[in-house]
């Protein structure tokens, strides 16, 4: 589905006008408008490309957190946006000038983590397994093709390289 059919993308892009009219009320700037879309899959719900000025949502996460989504979440990634614009390249992501505009210009939590359920979000169809008796860990496709091309994972339990066992179907 593309943004355009998207029926997620009005209630986002109100939300991050509000945001923007907050930051320029603050800072008696205006800032130009990111392009928003909904192509993040996995367990990230949000990603900010400051050099693109463009705003990467999860559309699944969104579906099923979408109150705290639109208020913390797009918050989150907008004021990645505007301390670029405002400070530069050179900043902290979770630096004390983007945990300024999220408490004192958008008054939220300055939290750099959500605490969504990911599992169907998360497509980690690849099983490996240790050498912890019993014991199976899913890897999601860019992990499994960089250990097939010689990353090697180590359990965090007994440390050992984790190897293939099979592709789980959806």
């Amino acid at each position: 589905m593309s943004n355009t059919q998207c029926p997620y993308l009005p209630a986002i892009e109100l939300r991050v006008s509000k945001l923007y009219c907050l930051a320029e009320q603050h800072f008696l700037k205006r800032f130009p408008r990111p392009q928003i879309t909904l192509n993040l899959r996995g367990e990230t719900a949000g990603q900010a490309w400051t050099e693109k000025n463009l705003l990467r949502l999860n559309k699944q996460l969104f579906k099923e957190n979408q109150a705290h989504f639109l208020e913390h979440t797009v918050g989150h990634e907008v004021a990645h946006l505007i301390a670029h614009q405002l400070f530069g390249r050179k900043i902290r992501p979770h630096g004390r000038e983007w945990q300024f505009i999220m408490e004192d210009v958008f008054r939220l939590p300055a939290q750099r983590t959500h605490s969504y359920n990911t599992n169907n979000a998360s497509k980690r169809p690849f099983l490996y397994r240790c050498s912890c008796e019993g014991k199976t860990i899913p890897l999601s496709t860019i992990r499994h093709n960089r250990a097939i091309k010689g990353t090697v994972y180590l359990c965090t339990q007994c440390r050992e390289p984790l190897k293939f066992i099979e592709k789980v179907s959806a």
